[in-house]
């Protein structure tokens, strides 16, 4: 039986465990919608991307319209009252001009692109269309239509008469949107499916292109959720419709990315943080986690996950299925010892008391922060020393190399990482600034970072050493430069005689270093207004070897 059919979904709604989850979707139903009407997009929020280079008032509109159809598919199975506001959300959602967003439908001017795909218009047409699949003629013949019409409208036949840059890049878009464009087909349109079935495959592999053999995602925990989720999401529906289950789902790539979460997690819902994909805190999202589960069955094992009905973004179909098929998901212990992805250049190495990561790697990746050599220390599920993850999406921070790597977004350059500020220079973006790493064993690696600030320049030495309780990062200098080493946390340091402390950890300099603390204000990926503090050692110019000392409470 197909896991998302009908008949198997409303089964699963009448046991115990799916009234419960379904009293908890009416409860967050009405608290959000209930005597709502369905607004009309607002236009003028539509184009202010281009005047300001603000996209969230826009998508906050447009992702409430498909939250509320996600919690009425669960609603109307359980009670067919509900199929009246599926089918007005439904049609709302066919009326809506253009599904690309405005952030990936300008170039230049506010002038809408009708013939792009984007990420969300391959969501909703995913969407759309599985739910056509699974109501059937629950929902009436003109919605069914219409349905059809706009999906074939806005992405079959855009798809049919184009190319699209996902269809080769490395990343996440070209799993979701393959996804989204090959769903469409095989619950829409079957019939035509076989004459794009090498493109969507193709897409696949093009995100897999972006992932390194050992199973790295260098777009971080967030990223790998999204396209490697929706990557399984495709097969797990396309294995079941077709009974072939393909030769990639079988590779090595493919079962080591499967570990990623694993191997990232660093306690108390902390993940490795580099680039945009860093988070102050992480938890997937159930339905992901199911899809995983039903598509590689115990080759998949989570850390953390965690179900909140006002994030919702994949179909809660999985969910449902989840919850009857799995039950109650037992979460595994992250592994301790050393974890080194050699071609990223990854090292995490997990005591008892604490877990350390450092990358060395290129500032020229997807999602790139200037990052090479930072580090990040969690105990006890905090950021004593913090990767800041990404800031808010505007504009500017995709489309200006030079404001997205500066002050005034702060996040994405050196500054707001834990690396040296050489003669008071950042680290440069792009090719060809990257580090070399010099040695690694089980509880250190050496590495030059001096490569990502002048382009074949040498002579930044770092070696980070692990132990039990503490952790050491030597600098030797050959540069003969003056240095300012920073280090950023999401606590506040104190300047004690000892040291300087944040929490239950020591930052201990045997050179006798000046030190001062500052703090910096800045907008996270949520838009929210936080707090990093950099606290900073100047100095001179000297050949003299530079340690540090980060030791903890037992």
């Amino acid at each position: 039986m197909f896991s998302y059919s009908y008949d198997n979904l409303k089964r699963i709604v009448e046991t115990e465990r799916g009234k419960a989850f379904v009293t908890d979707v009416e409860k967050a139903y009405k608290e959000n919608y209930a005597d709502k009407p369905i607004f009309a997009l607002d236009y003028s929020q539509f184009k202010r991307f281009y005047i300001d280079g603000d996209r969230s008032g826009f998508q906050s509109q447009y992702f409430d319209r498909r939250k509320r159809l996600m919690l009425l598919q669960v609603l109307a199975l359980s009670d067919e009252k509900y199929l009246v506001d599926l089918e007005n959300i439904l049609s709302a959602i066919c009326e809506e001009f253009i599904w690309v967003l405005p952030a990936h439908a300008f170039e230049d001017e506010v002038v809408a692109k009708y013939d792009q795909i984007d990420l969300f218009s391959a969501e909703t047409a995913f969407y759309l269309s599985e739910t056509v699949y699974v109501f059937g003629d629950k929902l009436s013949k003109d919605i069914r239509n219409r349905i059809s019409v706009s999906v074939k409208l806005k992405v079959v036949d855009v798809f049919e008469n184009g190319r699209f840059n996902f269809e080769e890049t490395h990343s996440n878009w070209a799993a979701v949107c393959g996804c989204g464009v090959g769903l469409a087909y095989l619950y829409l349109f079957p019939e035509r499916f076989p004459d794009i079935k090498e493109r969507i495959f193709i897409c696949m592999e093009h995100y897999l292109l972006g992932i390194s053999e050992d199973g790295y995602c260098e777009e971080g925990m967030n990223y790998w959720q999204y396209g490697f989720g929706f990557f399984a999401l495709f097969f797990d529906v396309y294995t079941q419709l077709t009974g072939e289950r393909p030769e990639i789902l079988s590779r090595d790539k493919v079962l080591n990315l499967l570990k990623y979460p694993t191997n990232a997690n660093m306690g108390g819902g902390v993940y490795l943080p580099f680039s945009d994909g860093g988070a102050s805190k992480f938890s997937c999202c159930p339905d992901y986690v199911y899809v995983f589960k039903n598509l590689f069955g115990e080759a998949f094992d989570l850390i953390s996950m965690a179900f909140d009905l006002n994030h919702v973004r994949a179909l809660m179909f999985r969910t449902l299925n989840g919850l009857d098929k799995f039950g109650d998901y037992q979460e595994k212990t992250a592994n301790g010892g050393t974890v080194y992805y050699r071609e990223r250049e990854v090292f995490i190495r997990k005591e008892k008391n604490y877990a350390f990561t450092v990358k060395c790697g290129t500032n020229y990746e997807m999602h790139n922060h200037n990052d090479v050599g930072a580090f990040q220390i969690v105990k006890d599920g905090k950021r004593l020393i913090a990767d800041l993850g990404a800031g808010e999406y505007t504009k500017e921070y995709f489309r200006d190399r030079e404001v997205r790597f500066g002050e005034q977004i702060f996040v994405c350059g050196s500054m707001s990482h834990s690396v040296p500020i050489i003669n008071g220079q950042y680290q440069k973006p792009w090719k060809p600034y990257r580090g070399q790493v010099l040695s690694q064993s089980e509880r250190e690696i050496e590495m030059d970072i001096a490569g990502a600030y002048e382009e074949n320049a040498q002579g930044m030495l770092v070696k980070y050493i692990t132990e039990e309780d503490k952790v050491r990062v030597c600098y030797r200098n050959l540069q003969n430069q003056p240095v300012r080493y920073r280090f950023v946390s999401d606590y506040m340091p104190k300047i004690t005689d000892e040291g300087v402390v944040i929490e239950d950890m020591k930052i201990l300099s045997k050179n006798g270093l000046t030190v001062t603390i500052s703090e910096k204000e800045y907008k996270n990926v949520s838009k929210k207004l936080v707090k990093a503090y950099l606290v900073d050692y100047e100095v001179g110019v000297t050949n003299e070897d530079i340690e540090f000392v980060f030791s903890f409470k037992k």
